[in-house]
């Protein structure tokens, strides 16, 4: 029987304060992988553009026997850009498991991961939080359940809710992830859009225990609307709908001020009431005008063709290389 390879790929920024603990614990999961599997564990670790000595604390930890690959963008291309990279490099693996560094992907469950993998035939295993009310309270549970919906609408594919970049995935399931041409990225998507068989595990993230998140309330604000602009037309679908309801609304609104006028001419007409309804016309307008740009824009981005990454860096740390293996 052919030893299987597992490739472990994290994306890296700013994460120089929790990656000792990270690495060592990776490191004791591992071996016991290599023990009870009897896989051979790599690992492919992209910095994305850290300032904080990531790369440099990369470079000085001891990984042992096991076979590392550290890749370095040229500057801080993204979250998406860093899991493209890794599952580019990952070429000559069965499978490879994707994780944040932060250690709220906790690397014991990767053992559960393989282990469906390696019994049930499954292309690609997933966490997904079983309930955000708890984590992320009611508001922030209910965006995401709006988010969700409009961003599932009408697809003949389906985007788990609550499913994140923690996975593994098969050698042919990242063969379908790279064989996608676009620059402007979100892997959350595209791990639904390519299909095959795939399962989900609950997990309850644990708080993070060093750092602070990269992700500010605008930022996630940003991501959610490139987003849903990347993955379905419904937005645009709305807008004219709601053109409808408003032409509708506005027609019903002209004949009520007709008969007004006729029937009942001492009412007095208010200025106001006029004002506050072209504000607000005027307002639905730019919103939409400003959705309509960013598909525009998204389309401008993706015609220019440029690549998703650039590395200035690409080190590996053994000698029997991930790369020689192929």
């Amino acid at each position: 029987m052919t030893t299987k390879t597992l490739c472990i790929i994290i994306p890296v920024y700013n994460e120089a304060e929790g990656l000792p603990d990270l690495l060592d614990r990776l490191g004791a999961i591992a071996d016991s992988l290599a023990d009870e599997f009897a896989l051979i564990v790599d690992y492919i670790v992209i910095d994305d553009g850290s300032r904080d000595g990531s790369f440099a604390l990369l470079k000085e930890y001891d990984f042992g026997a096991r076979a590392t690959r550290l890749l370095r963008f040229s500057r801080n291309f993204g979250k998406e850009a860093a899991l493209s990279a890794g599952i580019d490099a990952a070429q000559y693996s069965d499978a490879a498991v994707l994780m944040d560094a932060d250690l709220q992907h906790p690397p014991e469950m990767i053992a559960d991961f393989v282990r469906i993998w390696l019994t049930e035939d499954i292309d690609s295993v997933y966490a997904y939080k079983p309930s955000r009310l708890r984590s992320e309270g009611p508001m922030k549970a209910a965006l995401s359940k709006l988010f969700f919906w409009v961003i599932n609408h009408d697809l003949r594919y389906d985007i788990p809710p609550g499913a994140g970049d923690f996975r593994l995935v098969n050698q042919r399931f990242m063969n379908a992830l790279r064989s996608l041409p676009e620059s402007d990225r979100f892997m959350k998507g595209l791990y639904g859009w390519v299909g095959f068989r795939q399962t989900g595990l609950p997990l309850e993230p644990p708080p993070r225990l060093r750092g602070k998140s990269n992700y500010n309330p605008l930022q996630l604000l940003l991501v959610t609307l490139d987003a849903i602009t990347s993955f379905t037309t419904m937005p645009l679908r709305l807008m004219a709908l709601s053109g409808v309801v408003i032409a509708a609304v506005s027609a019903a609104y002209g004949i009520y001020i007709v008969i007004q006028y006729f029937f009942f001419p001492a009412v007095p007409t208010g200025i106001v009431s006029v004002l506050a309804l072209i504000a607000f016309f005027g307002g639905v307008q730019m919103m939409f005008l400003g959705l309509l740009g960013e598909y525009v824009g998204k389309s401008v981005l993706e015609a220019k063709k440029r690549p998703i990454y650039i590395l200035s860096d690409d080190i590996s740390r053994k000698e029997n290389t991930i790369a020689d293996r192929g």
